[in-house]
């Protein structure tokens, strides 16, 4: 089974993404700030991260600057997951080095097959 990282503070959509991802049969772990993710990290091998861009402490762009410049680490798919969903923001999200955007709120209609797709591509 895929292991599935949501990183979100606001806790209505944490456990909106971590019910639907239960729905779907995944376990996904969970993490409010962006120094947790490192201690997840540090304790079990994740396949793919919805990360929130605007978190305290550090930001999303931090997060994975550091996930991206790790070398056990910089292979995992990171998704950004925001309320900014123009194409400008799409576009700077990519280039800075997310796989892909997931806007908030969420698509329900869209979002079980975006995470099918991101785990097997």
């Amino acid at each position: 089974m895929p292991e599935i990282l949501l990183v979100e503070d606001d806790l209505l959509n944490l456990e909106l993404g971590l019910d639907l991802l239960r729905s779907y049969g995944y376990n996904p772990r969970k993490a409010v700030e962006g120094p947790d993710v490192f201690e997840i990290l540090n304790k079990v091998k994740i396949d793919l991260i919805l990360l929130d861009v605007e978190l305290p402490k550090m930001s999303g762009l931090e997060v994975l600057k550091k996930i991206k410049t790790n070398p056990d680490t910089k292979n995992i798919r990171v998704v950004a997951f925001t309320g900014h969903s123009d194409p400008h923001h799409k576009q700077k999200f990519l280039e800075a080095g997310f796989y892909d955007v997931i806007s908030k709120p969420i698509n329900f209609k869209n979002f079980r097959f975006q995470i099918e797709k991101f785990l097997k591509e």
